[in-house]
């Protein structure tokens, strides 16, 4: 099985750390929020071949999803501000 983060695994991580940080600044997160970006592939029909999915585990223990139907590297700042809008507390 192919690994599709393995051709540019750098780029990847410096692209995670930065959704990451978006995230945390567009949803106001407290340090203690947990965050964790994947990019995954799916094989189904009308599914996107790569899916950014964004993952916020609240203290409080609520848990939000954030999906994007982009891979890892080409999701931009704006992705994220449509994607959260209409999730928003």
């Amino acid at each position: 099985m192919n690994n599709p983060l393995a051709r540019s695994g750098s780029a990847i991580i410096s692209q995670a750390r930065l959704l990451k940080q978006w995230s945390r600044d567009l949803l106001h997160l407290q340090s203690e929020d947990i965050v964790t970006v994947s990019e995954l592939s799916c094989v189904l029909p009308d599914c996107p071949p790569r899916e950014t999915v964004i993952v916020v585990l609240f203290t409080s223990g609520e848990t939000r999803q954030i999906s994007i139907h982009k891979a890892l590297l080409e999701v931009d700042h704006d992705d994220i501000v449509r994607a959260i809008a209409p999730n928003s507390a």
